[in-house]
């Protein structure tokens, strides 16, 4: 269908492609894609664009990222309450009351729905199991994986069944965790469908003996939450009720992980509006809002590189993927933060179709000029702590490297630029890359088809991608197959008949969706304890999901231990000595990565961020966190830096990051900062060259 041709700006011929603006029924519009590429400052972006053009429906702009950047974009603290626009903006709040923000806090929400239906969940969970209510009610108080989505969904849904929000705008985590949420409804029912069949084991065992039965809370809890699910599936797949757009960035690992992200939406049969182009160089660079000029005046060798790396890229897209419409919106000299910078950046948006013969006339850049050497980026920087370069892990000892931040600042480059430089320094060691992000880029990165066997990129080097699906069957068969019988009482005399295993089972075979990251910590912790590899260098996710991985053990231990404790106390009824040793195994390998993980000599984290104000702010609540942690991060690489400066476009840059680059000693007064420029092309011996001190001849 094509969009009404309007009298407005041209982002409202964009916004004629939603069909929130075509149908009254429109309720869930998703801002998703590849962490870094703007899916926050977009979303804000066209937020507030739509509670200007539609003042009488009722707007929430919500995160469901656990490392939100809402706050940062739209400069106001936002919290899980809803709030109106900021108060900074007064003659905005009078036009647009209806428009409010929130960021939802699982915690928060978890207690909540604790509270509510506590009771009930306790009640069906003691039906379905010969073990007592206090042996279960410890489980509430364990963390769990997938929370975060877990009460996403049931929140956004909650909102979208009642009459609180006309529309939900709904800016979410990174790929990888975003398929997670959509994969919850599906789970939902599983759990649900055995909930159910506790439930029908007690209606039957209380009507044999009464001779009749009463709905209780347990029922009703059932009845309201299946009611909620059906609902929100159903509106997930409607057209006319949901539009998901993908952001990204003209960039191979970007455009990679979109073809996939567009490929497992069609699988699941949610509605694609379309995709944003985002950070594209039209012409000259433009401050916020700015119109840009149709040619770049003295344009760089740099930028005129950058710009037909774009149009390559912007040309595949419409290639191959013919049948979404793709707005492109222009890269902005100023970070587009707060509300002016915002409503700016709405007019700037364009249709592919009118961009690409613009780009297709860019000259061709000539000869690019060296990169910077390493004084000028040492010395780019003044009074800030800065690095020679990475120390050489593998001489100093250390087992395994970190290497995260916040989505799209180069951590799965660095990664591979870090693993690939420290193999061919030490040929005689053997290393292993891996990545626990659950939407890979490593394999996109060296071109090779990476799984959950290590495949070798170097003769000393092996990459993997952990496949959460591989590595839980082996744990449901170790671990959760005995849990489930253990539960329903299986091989226990006297309980066989009155408990059902198969539908223990029958849950254990669709897990919460979360466990993925129990599994990356299982396999990293393997992979190091083997023995096999001198270093492990892991690229992981991004910010909200890393720090969860980061938690994982201490989560893991405490599930391990309540299981170990009940085994102790019920020992002589279930048995099952040999699952208990390998839990004992399992844990004191968990306790032993805890301690290991705040041991300077055995492990380093290492941060990587980018020149703008949002990664800054992210960056410092990472660190902050893992120093609660106690994990050790003594260095930080910060990461394309525009160092070039022979044109008015590159001196206008590279004040803007020397502005950000003044803030560091101050925002990063513990890490000693390693300066990567703004390289083309960024392959792994360009960033490499930077990450390392040369070596000595």
């Amino acid at each position: 269908m094509q969009p009404a041709q309007l009298d407005n700006s041209p982002f409202d011929r964009l916004v004629d492609y939603v069909p929130l603006t075509r149908s009254a029924s429109c309720r869930l519009l998703l801002l998703s894609g590849k962490g870094g590429v703007g899916k926050t400052t977009l979303a804000c972006a066209l937020a507030r664009h739509l509670a200007q053009r539609q003042p009488e429906r009722r707007l929430l702009l919500l995160s469901t990222d656990p490392a939100h950047s809402l706050g940062d974009v739209l400069g106001i603290p936002v919290a899980d309450t809803p709030q109106p626009l900021p108060e900074s903006a007064p003659h905005r709040l009078r036009e647009w009351p209806n428009l409010q923000v929130r960021a939802l806090q699982a915690e928060v929400l978890l207690q909540s729905f604790k509270q509510t239906y506590g009771p009930a969940l306790e009640l069906i969970a003691e039906r379905g199991s010969w073990l007592g209510r206090e042996d279960l009610l410890p489980l509430w108080d364990l963390d769990w994986p997938g929370v975060d989505e877990l009460m996403a969904i049931l929140e956004v849904n909650r909102l979208l069944a009642g009459q609180e929000v006309d529309t939900v705008i709904l800016d979410t985590a990174p790929t990888g965790h975003t398929l997670r949420l959509l994969e919850l409804p599906d789970f939902l029912d599983n759990l649900l469908a055995v909930f159910a069949t506790f439930q029908a084991k007690h209606r039957e065992v209380v009507q044999s003996l009464t001779g009749t039965y009463r709905p209780d809370e347990a029922d009703a809890f059932l009845t309201r939450l299946q009611s909620e699910l059906e609902g929100g599936k159903a509106r997930l797949t409607d057209p006319e009720s949901t539009s998901a757009w993908l952001v990204l960035i003209p960039e191979p690992l970007s455009v990679a992980e979109t073809r996939r992200f567009c490929q497992q939406l069609q699988s699941r049969r949610v509605p694609v509006g379309g995709l944003l182009v985002n950070q594209v160089l039209l012409g000259t660079l433009a401050a916020a809002g700015e119109k840009a000029e149709a040619t770049p005046s003295r344009p760089s060798p740099l930028y005129l590189a950058r710009q037909q790396e774009q149009w390559r890229w912007l040309k595949t897209l419409q290639e191959e993927l013919p049948g979404y419409p793709i707005w492109v919106c222009p890269y902005q000299l100023e970070e587009p933060i707060g509300p002016t910078a915002l409503d700016k950046l709405v007019q700037q948006l364009r249709p592919l179709p009118e961009v690409l013969p613009q780009l297709a006339g860019i000259p061709a850049p000539g000869e690019l000029s060296p990169s910077p050497q390493r004084d000028e980026v040492l010395g780019i920087a003044s009074g800030q702590s800065q690095a020679l370069g990475l120390p050489d892990f593998l001489a100093q000892g250390i087992r395994l490297v970190l290497v995260g931040g916040k989505g799209g600042v180069g951590k799965t480059t660095v990664a591979g630029a870090l693993a690939w430089n420290l193999a061919q320094r030490h040929p005689d060691q053997r290393l292993l890359l891996v990545s626990i992000d659950p939407a890979h880029s490593l394999g996109d990165l060296f071109q090779t088809k990476l799984g959950q066997e290590p495949l070798p990129l170097l003769p000393n080097l092996l990459g993997q991608e952990i496949e959460a699906a591989a590595v839980l069957e082996r744990f449901r068969q170790d671990y959760l197959e005995e849990v489930a019988a253990i539960l329903a009482g299986e091989g226990t005399a006297g309980v066989e008949i009155q408990y059902d295993p198969q539908a223990w089972r029958q849950l254990l075979q669709m897990p919460p969706p979360g466990l993925d990251e129990v599994m990356a910590l299982l396999t990293v912790l393997e992979q190091e304890a083997s023995g096999q590899f001198n270093l492990v260098v892991v690229d992981t996710a991004p910010t909200g999901h890393l720090l969860r991985f980061l938690q994982m053990p201490q989560a893991l231990e405490g599930w391990v231990s309540l299981a170990l404790k009940l085994w102790l106390k019920y020992r002589d009824v279930v048995g099952r000595p040999e699952w208990a040793q390998r839990l004992r195994d399992l844990l004191a390998q968990v306790r032993q990565l805890q301690r290991r993980l705040r041991d300077p000599q055995f492990v380093s984290f290492v941060p990587v961020f980018n020149p703008e104000q949002a990664v800054l702010a992210e960056t410092e609540r990472l660190l902050a966190e893992l120093d609660a942690l106690g994990i050790p991060h003594p260095y930080a690489v910060l990461n394309r830096v525009w160092l070039e400066d022979s044109t008015p476009l590159g001196e206008a840059l590279r004040r803007r990051h020397q502005a950000l680059l003044a803030q560091l000693p101050r925002r990063f007064s513990q890490q000693a900062i390693l300066i990567i420029p703004f390289v083309h092309p960024p392959s792994l011996e360009n960033i490499g060259s930077y990450l390392f001190a040369p070596q000595e001849p």
